[in-house]
């Protein structure tokens, strides 16, 4: 359990370390197959890339090996690699990836460090006001105050994962990502910025790559990680088929703010759209990063909110209990 636990927090961390080894690797002239045999020997995906050196010996492309690894790659991942496989640039386009991968684990690093310390103070209000109850009275006692508090917070968190767990199934996938880009206290505003940069940052590694327009935005879209996003995005496939350029294609996005269009724009009218692109996401990244200052600024505010009423609670049960004790003597 510890040990699927850290790879979930790290999982975005060990793909920009593999992407980001492999491209100085390539840069610096190394075959990809002796690049994938010395990180072998000190990363902690031994496993997949045991597989990918297993096909990349035999004679298939890196992407190739990639497809035939399971899940491990995502096609957004698989798509950049073959296209710059094809295009000649496949350094540049896994160093791109290491972008796209670090900025994930970023936002994930952020968010988890901020809530540490409101985790904390909710533990440390619940236990230390207890403890003299072990004095006065007994260990089961001390319990007894705790237990109720211990069952709501973790029953919560309970709750939350297996909610998470059921609007997984793929029926269930369009209604859980509604409640996301819906949820408040900022967490929605939060959830819809990351699913555009993270649509920025794969279409600009698909098309730097030389990935078609058309297949770059089908890809991306789906990177967003977010159907309801990834449905509106989509609507701009058959207008972009159809001759549209890129900016008129996404004009009237219900999730891409209009400074990211009119840079579009410009970036087509430049013919630097991929510079353009890389702008983009790192204007909506900063968004993002002040969103997540917002929420761990907020959830204190909360904490100490709780952690205030529970005090109050203990502190009125107390001076019930002393005044009916007082009452009963002098009756």
């Amino acid at each position: 359990m510890k040990r699927r636990l850290v790879k979930i927090l790290t999982a975005y961390q060990e793909k920009a370390i593999f992407y980001r080894q492999l491209s100085i690797m390539l840069r610096s002239g190394i075959p990809i197959s002796s690049a994938l045999r010395q990180m072998y020997s000190y990363s902690n995906l031994k496993e997949i890339i045991n597989t990918l050196m297993l096909f990349v010996e035999k004679g298939e492309t890196l992407s190739t090996a990639m497809s035939n690894a399971g899940y491990a790659f995502s096609r957004m991942e698989i798509a950049s690699v073959s296209a710059g496989e094809h295009s000649g640039n496949l350094p540049e386009i896994a160093g791109r990836l290491a972008i796209y991968f670090e900025t994930l684990q970023d936002v994930k690093n952020k968010l988890i460090a901020g809530m540490i310390y409101p985790a904390i103070l909710l533990h440390a209000a619940i236990i230390i006001p207890a403890i003299p109850l072990i004095f006065t009275r007994s260990v089961f006692a001390f319990f007894i105050r705790i237990l109720p508090m211990f069952i709501i917070i973790y029953g919560s968190v309970f709750a939350v994962f297996f909610a998470k767990k059921v609007l997984s199934k793929p029926e269930m996938i369009q209604i859980r990502d509604a409640i996301a880009i819906k949820l408040p206290a900022g967490f929605g505003k939060l959830f819809r910025k990351i699913a555009v940069v993270r649509f920025l940052q794969a279409f600009n590694c698909l098309y730097s790559a030389g990935v078609s327009v058309v297949e770059s935005i089908q890809i991306s879209a789906e990177s967003a990680g977010n159907k309801i996003i990834e449905n509106e995005l989509l609507r701009a496939v058959p207008q972009v088929q159809n001759g549209k350029s890129l900016s008129s294609a996404f004009a009237g996005n219900l999730y891409l703010p209009a400074i990211v269009i009119d840079m579009l724009s410009t970036g087509e009218m430049s013919g630097k759209l991929d510079e353009t692109l890389e702008k983009a996401a790192w204007h909506l990244q900063q968004e993002v990063n002040l969103a997540v200052e917002a929420i761990i600024k907020i959830i204190p505010v909360i904490v100490y909110l709780l952690v205030a009423l529970y005090v109050t609670l203990i502190i009125i049960s107390f001076y019930a209990g002393y005044f009916s004790q007082i009452n009963s003597v002098l009756e």
